[in-house]
Parts: structure tokens; C-alpha cells; sequence
């Protein structure tokens, strides 16, 4: 009963998190005939046997599998050890979700794309942040992976498996590098797909589909019969009837090897779109000549920008957008270089102590973090 009462409130969390309010405000005497537009749309429908594996393996439910007594213990075992380390995660993206409200209002529905480099399998805070938005643009080094089969099989090994490719995540906020080369690519998980859609579980949304595609010469998608190195989820929040589109495009964005194809598909996927560009635990990279390229896709293409001070540097921002500062900037971890360091981010601090923003949460690597949000200056 206590864990069918968590269930419950876990998606009540992020059902509110999620939700924005839109009605048209009528005088007193208004009618029925002021209806809300939303309820004039079909009503979605998920894959029963995609979303009954994505939260009988999240831990979520159990409800419509089979199970003998032995197993059902099991499973109890590591659903309560998964809502554990969710409910690490949901208190954070609880603070993220005030702090958007709050301090994003001007933006944050107005943003139709999100764009997150670096991403690996993060599904929540991009979609914390801007959860209104109709696509997300993500893109990691990880394999696209396989899709949980329909067909549930008890496996304590999987279990474990994904407690431990999951568990750092949900308690720091971000996938750790180097272990992800374990996690997500081993003979229990062959990529981000089954990770991803355990988080949109959890998170109270259910799953249209996922399909494989890959990108043609001419930067465009095209469906794969085998493994691509495009997933495309559809999606929408539970009550809503909002379809959804996350693409987790699987490639290496260093300049000397970038697929041609994949630049293409970058820069015919953001123009004309209102993008809010998301980046955190960005290991650094567009601080070196080498990532320059999608440093300046984010740079020139971005409406808006959230990141850490992982993300792109500082002194590329200065001459097009308006910055807010959050938090403390201090000293990257001594596991970074010394070229990671960024003299003119911390003068900004000091020079603008008294306008630095609270950040009420840890994000990214350092404790205390720093936090930045970036609005394009108009006509820049």
C-alpha cells in the first residue's frame, strides 16, 4: 500500500511539474462555448507493451505481468531501491521546475525545440526545464540501443544492471563518463534506448513509439531496418494530449570526426525553430578548438541558453545575449585542466555579486554550483 501510495504521488509530482495552464479568461457571465482548444484534439494513445516494460523495468509497476511469488519478492526489492534514488532526483527537479517557473516565465513555453549536446540517456531535465516544448534534440556518444521487448522476462541480472547504470545519475544529476562505457554498452544494455524510456516511466509519460532511423547525405532521416544512429521517441504526459518528439542522435561531435551527415542534420534540424539550448556536465569540451563546431551551432542557432559552467564559455556569449548568473563559480575539478578556468566568468561574479541569482540546488559537477541563463540579445 506504501509503495502503491509513492507511485501515486511520484506521478502527481511530475503531472504538476509538467502541466501549464491555458484558458482563455472570459468575464463572469461566459458560456460553454469558451471551450479550451486542448479539448478539441485527439486523445493519444501509447504502446501498451512498451510502456507496461518501460515501468515494470523502472521499478514504476508491475501490473499486467505475470510473475511467480519468488519473483514478485524480487522485483518489490529493486522497485524500492529505484524509487529510493528517484526520489533523490525529484527532489532536485522539483527545485529546477520552481526556479523555471519563477525565473523563465518570459521563455520557457515559447521554446519549441530543446537542444542538449553531451546528453547521454538525461531525459528529465530537459524536459523539467521546457516541458511544453514539441521536439528535444539529443546527442551523446552512447549507442542508440534496443527497445525493451514486450515480451517481460524476470532477469535479477538486468535488475542490477540498471540500478547500477541509473544510480549516479539520479543522485548527482549527471552520467559519469567513464562508466557509462560499462553501463550502456554490455550484454544486459546495448545503449540509451531502455535507459531513457525507464526515465519517461518514472516521470509519468507514456511512449507512442520509438523508431530507428538514419541520416541520409543530404542531412535528412530515413527509416533503418537494422540499428541507426537515430532513435526517435513520440510521447506525451499522461492526461495530456500533447504528442511529443525526442531524437537521440548517437555520434562523435570533436570537429576532425564528425559524420558529414550529422552535421548536415544539425544544421537543417535548428533553424526556424525557437531553440533553448540545455548543457551540463559538458566535460568541458567546447572550451577546446576541437568541439568549436557545435560550440557555434549552439552560439549562432540558440535563442536561449541554460547551461553550467561546463557548457560553452563564457566569452563567446558577452556580445550576443543577456546573461544571469546563479550560484558560485568556482574552480572546475582539478580532473579538469587548467585551460577550463575562466577568469572572465569569475570577474563577472565579483563584479556582479549583488545581482547574482540564489541557485537552491546542486547541478553538474561542483558543490556549490553556477548556473547561467543566456537570452539573445534582438537582432544579434
Amino acid at each position: 500500500m506504501k509503495q502503491t501510495k509513492l507511485v501515486a504521488s511520484i506521478m502527481a509530482f511530475f503531472m504538476a511539474l509538467a502541466t501549464v495552464t491555458s484558458c482563455t479568461q472570459t468575464g463572469e457571465n461566459s458560456t460553454a462555448d469558451s471551450a479550451n482548444p486542448a479539448d478539441t484534439l485527439p486523445e493519444l494513445k501509447g504502446d501498451d507493451g512498451l510502456n507496461r516494460a518501460a515501468r515494470f523495468y523502472a521499478g514504476v509497476s508491475r501490473e499486467g505481468v505475470d510473475m511467480s511469488s519468488a519473483d514478485a519478492q524480487e522485483w518489490e526489492k529493486y522497485s524500492k531501491d529505484m524509487k529510493k534514488l528517484t526520489n533523490i532526483s525529484f527532489k532536485t527537479l522539483g527545485q529546477v521546475d520552481s526556479l523555471a517557473k519563477a525565473d523563465f516565465s518570459d521563455f520557457r513555453d515559447s521554446v519549441d525545440l530543446v537542444f542538449y549536446p553531451f546528453s547521454a540517456a538525461d531525459f528529465l531535465y530537459p524536459i523539467t526545464l521546457f516541458p511544453n516544448a514539441d521536439t528535444y534534440l539529443l546527442c551523446g556518444l552512447e549507442k542508440t540501443g534496443t527497445p525493451f521487448s514486450t515480451d517481460i522476462k524476470t532477469n535479477y541480472d538486468q535488475y542490477e544492471a540498471y540500478h547500477k547504470a541509473l544510480s549516479t545519475f539520479l543522485r548527482i544529476s549527471f552520467f559519469v563518463t567513464k562508466n557509462m562505457k560499462n553501463d550502456m554498452d554490455n550484454e544486459l544494455i546495448d545503449g540509451t534506448c531502455p535507459i531513457i524510456t525507464m526515465l519517461m516511466a518514472t516521470a509519468g509519460y507514456d511512449i507512442i513509439s520509438i523508431e530507428n532511423l538514419q541520416i541520409n547525405d543530404d542531412g535528412n532521416l530515413l527509416p533503418c531496418d537494422g540499428k541507426g544512429t537515430v532513435m526517435k521517441y513520440k510521447f506525451f504526459r499522461q492526461g495530456s494530449k500533447h504528442e511529443q518528439t525526442l531524437y537521440y542522435v548517437s555520434a562523435d561531435v570533436a570537429n576532425s570526426r564528425i559524420d558529414p551527415r550529422v552535421k548536415r542534420y544539425v544544421e537543417k534540424s535548428l533553424p526556424n525553430h525557437t531553440v533553448g539550448t540545455y548543457l551540463k556536465a559538458a566535460s568541458y569540451l567546447m572550451h577546446m578548438p576541437g568541439f568549436s563546431l557545435f560550440r557555434d551551432y549552439i552560439v549562432d542557432y540558440s535563442q536561449y541558453i541554460v547551461e553550467d559552467d561546463s557548457g560553452v564559455p563564457y566569452k563567446y556569449l558577452t556580445d550576443k545575449y543577456d546573461i544571469t548568473l546563479y550560484g558560485v563559480y568556482k574552480r572546475p575539478l582539478m580532473v579538469f585542466s587548467d585551460s577550463c578556468i575562466q577568469p572572465d566568468l569569475d570577474k563577472a561574479y565579483k563584479a556582479h555579486a549583488g545581482e547574482v541569482k540564489r541557485l537552491p540546488f546542486l547541478i553538474g559537477y561542483n558543490s556549490p554550483s553556477n548556473w547561467l541563463c543566456a537570452r539573445r540579445i534582438q537582432g544579434k
